[in-house]
């Protein structure tokens, strides 16, 4: 017999504060590891892509930094693009 009764002993306090947390098998856990690995590689693989968008123009914007003004005709459509390409990217 155990020494102690976990489930008499369980009765005696709140039950209802389990710490958020439960049990799982290991294969449930590796399921969800393997999961999170992939999830993991593919956000790696869009912030990649997403960083091909930015950083030219931020580069470019550096290098011209001691000018006072930036001559940019017809940006709209432009910037309007490169936000699509970032949400496709970011929300899909």
């Amino acid at each position: 017999m155990p020494l102690i009764d976990f489930d008499k002993l369980a009765q005696e306090f709140d039950v209802e504060d389990d710490f958020g947390f439960s049990a799982v098998s290991e294969e449930e856990y590796n399921s969800v590891v393997n999961k999170t690995a992939e999830t993991a590689e593919d956000y790696k693989v869009r912030l990649k892509e997403v960083e091909k968008l930015i950083v030219p123009f931020l580069t470019k914007l550096h290098s011209t930094g001691e000018k006072e003004y930036i001559y940019w005709p017809n940006r709209k459509p432009i910037i309007e693009k490169q936000i699509e390409r970032i949400l496709k990217l970011t929300r899909d």
